[in-house]
């Protein structure tokens, strides 16, 4: 093997690791090996800033008011009466994306 076929071999290995990098960075953001928990899942949101929000959080069969932060997440009350969750869908869309991707993940 000479010099040429060597620093070929190895350029062709780092553009293949380089690619896995990027692929598992991609990945990772768009957060394709997520956990499919059914037990916690966000009932509402509510934005009050950029980085501030009040979030009801269903944990099992109880909900929970967070504050979250740039910085922190704080329990503001546990609900006594967990929020009806049948409101009505504001973005078809985005609802019928969801579902398809739940379905294609538990292929």
């Amino acid at each position: 093997m000479n010099d040429i076929d060597m620093l070929q071999w190895l350029l062709s290995l780092l553009v293949v690791i380089s690619v896995i990098l990027i692929l598992a960075f991609v990945a990772k953001k768009a957060r394709v090996f997520g956990s499919n928990n059914q037990l916690l899942h966000v009932v509402a949101t509510l934005p009050l800033g950029p980085k501030e929000r009040i979030m009801v959080v269903q944990v099992g069969s109880e909900q929970v008011l967070l504050g979250v932060t740039g910085q922190q997440i704080n329990l503001l009350k546990e609900l006594a009466q967990p929020l009806d969750n049948s409101q009505p869908e504001l973005n078809p869309f985005a609802t019928k994306l969801a579902l398809m991707m739940k379905q294609h993940n538990e292929k």
